[in-house]
C-alpha cells in the first residue's frame, strides 16, 4: 500500500500490464502465502463516481465530513444546519460509500477522504466528490485513506496560490489520476480483517482510557472535598492562593533562541522546542496564563526551561507536598477567573485571591 514498503520488479513488468499505468511491485513485508506482484494503478479504474442527486428528499440528513469524525449530520456536528440549498439538489450518498472533503484545515491540510458508516443514506454538497468501490475492497480502501500516503498527489495537482476561500481548487478528473497500489483481492481481504481487528483493539483500549480517566476524577474530586475519609485525617483548614505559595512568570525565550537538543522548554501547555540552558532544576507546577490553554494546571518534570506564558506555582515542599497540591489544583475551575477578550489570560493578582483547602495531616 505504501511505496517505503514496496520494490518495484523493474520496467519490463510494467510494461506487461493490464493498463499502460499499472505497475507491479512487491511488499517487503506480507502474509504467508501470498507472492504475487501488487499493481500500482489510478484510482478512478477502480472506483465509480457517484452522481446521482437526492432530488426524491430520499434523505433529509444533511451530511458534512469531519477530519476526527468522518461524514456526520450537520446539526449534531455543527448544532444547526448549513446547508444553503435545497436537500433536493445534494449528492445522495449511501452507507459504504465515499467522499471527498477539498476543505484543509490544520488536522487534515489537504482535506478529508471519509466512508459513509453512521447512517443509510445523507445528502452531500456537490462541492465534495463522492466515489463508490470497484474492483477493490472497501475496508482496504478506506485503510489506505487513513494514511497520509494520498497526500503527495494532492500536492501535486493543488499548490497554495490554487486554494481559494478555504477549499483546494482540485477537479474530479484530477483526484481520480491518484496512484494507490493494490494486491489481489484475497491479500486485500487478510489486511482489511487484521486493519479492522487493530482498530477494534484500539477503539476498546480508548474506551478503557476514557473510563479510567472518569473514575480518576470522580475520586480525585470526591477526595479534595472531603467526602472520602482516611484515619487521622483533619478538618480543611481555608487559605488564599498567594497564602501558601509563591506565584511569578519566568522569563520567555524567543523561538529562534531555542534549537533541537538541550533541555526542554514548556510553554503555555506543552513542550515547545529546546534550549541550552535550564531556569528551573526541579520539578514544578504551572498554570497556564495566556491562549486558549488559560487555567490548565500541568505538573512540569525539571530540569526545564520554563516560558512566561505559563504562572509557576511555587509552594514549600517541606509544609504542602507538590504532588498533592498539583492534584488539588486541578480539580478547581481556573477558566472562570480568566479574562481579557480576543488574548484570554489569567493574572497573577486574581490567581492569589483564590480559595483553596489544604488537610496539614497529608502535607
Amino acid at each position: 500500500m505504501t511505496d517505503d514498503l514496496m520494490k518495484s520488479s523493474g520496467s519490463g513488468d510494467a510494461g506487461n500490464s493490464t493498463h499502460a499505468d499499472e505497475q507491479r511491485l512487491y511488499p517487503k513485508v506480507r502474509f504467508r502465502g501470498f507472492d504475487e506482484p501488487w499493481k500500482k494503478v489510478k484510482l478512478g479504474r477502480n472506483v465509480k463516481r457517484i452522481r446521482r442527486k437526492n432530488k426524491n428528499l430520499e434523505t433529509n440528513i444533511p451530511l458534512t465530513i469531519s477530519a476526527q469524525f468522518g461524514l456526520v449530520d450537520q446539526r449534531d456536528f455543527f448544532g444547526r444546519v448549513v446547508a444553503s440549498e435545497n436537500l433536493a439538489n445534494y449528492i445522495l450518498l449511501k452507507r459504504g460509500e465515499f467522499a471527498y472533503n477539498k476543505s484543509y484545515s490544520k488536522e487534515a491540510p489537504y482535506g478529508s477522504i471519509k466512508r459513509l458508516e453512521k447512517y443509510n443514506e445523507g445528502a452531500l454538497s456537490t462541492l465534495y466528490i463522492a466515489f463508490t468501490p470497484e474492483n477493490i475492497n472497501s475496508d482496504f480502501l478506506k485503510a489506505f485513506f487513513d494514511t497520509t500516503k494520498w497526500y503527495s498527489h494532492i500536492v501535486q495537482v493543488s499548490t497554495e496560490g490554487a486554494r481559494n476561500h478555504g477549499l483546494l481548487n482540485i477537479s474530479p478528473q484530477d483526484f481520480f489520476e491518484m496512484s494507490i497500489t493494490i494486491p489481489k483481492s484475497d491479500e486485500q481481504n487478510n489486511i482489511s480483517r487484521i486493519y479492522n481487528l487493530m482498530n477494534s483493539l484500539l477503539s476498546l483500549q480508548q474506551r478503557k482510557l476514557e473510563l479510567e480517566k472518569q473514575i480518576f476524577y470522580a475520586l480525585k474530586t470526591h477526595i479534595f472535598a472531603k467526602d472520602l475519609f482516611f484515619n487521622g485525617q483533619k478538618d480543611m483548614i481555608k487559605y488564599k492562593l498567594k497564602d501558601v505559595s509563591n506565584m511569578y512568570q519566568p522569563e520567555t525565550i524567543t523561538a529562534t533562541q531555542m534549537s533541537t537538543n538541550g533541555y526542554k522548554v514548556f510553554g503555555a501547555n506543552g513542550y515547545i522546542g529546546h534550549y541550552y540552558n535550564f531556569n528551573h532544576k526541579d520539578d514544578a507546577i504551572t498554570i497556564c496564563a495566556r491562549g486558549a490553554s488559560t487555567g490548565a494546571v500541568n505538573f512540569v518534570p525539571g530540569p526545564v526551561w520554563i516560558t512566561g506564558n505559563s504562572m509557576v506555582v511555587d509552594i514549600d515542599s517541606k509544609l504542602i507536598n507538590q504532588l498533592y497540591f498539583y492534584y488539588y489544583l486541578t480539580t478547581l475551575n481556573l477558566k472562570k477567573y480568566i479574562t481579557g477578550g480576543a488574548q484570554p489570560q489569567l493574572t497573577k493578582e486574581i490567581l492569589n485571591g483564590i480559595n483553596v483547602n489544604l488537610i496539614h495531616a497529608w502535607c
